[in-house]
C-alpha cells in the first residue's frame, strides 16, 4: 500500500515539474505567445445557451 502511495506522489510531482518546465521554457513562451487563441479557446467552457442557440440555427437551416 505504501509503495502505490509512493508512486502515486512521485508521478503528481514529475508530472508538475514537467508541466511547470514546459510552460516557463523558451520554447513554450514562444508557442504560447504566437498562438494564444488556440491555448486560450481550450480553457473556455461553452454554456448552455450557446449551444442551444448553435442548435437552434442548425435546425432553422434544415
Amino acid at each position: 500500500m505504501g509503495a502505490i502511495f509512493f508512486l502515486f506522489l512521485l508521478y503528481i510531482v514529475i508530472f508538475l515539474a514537467v508541466k511547470h518546465g514546459i510552460n516557463y521554457s523558451y520554447i513554450g513562451q514562444l508557442i504560447k505567445n504566437k498562438y494564444p487563441d488556440d491555448i486560450e479557446a481550450k480553457n473556455t467552457e461553452v454554456s448552455d445557451e450557446e449551444i442551444e442557440r448553435e442548435l437552434q440555427k442548425q435546425s432553422d437551416k434544415n
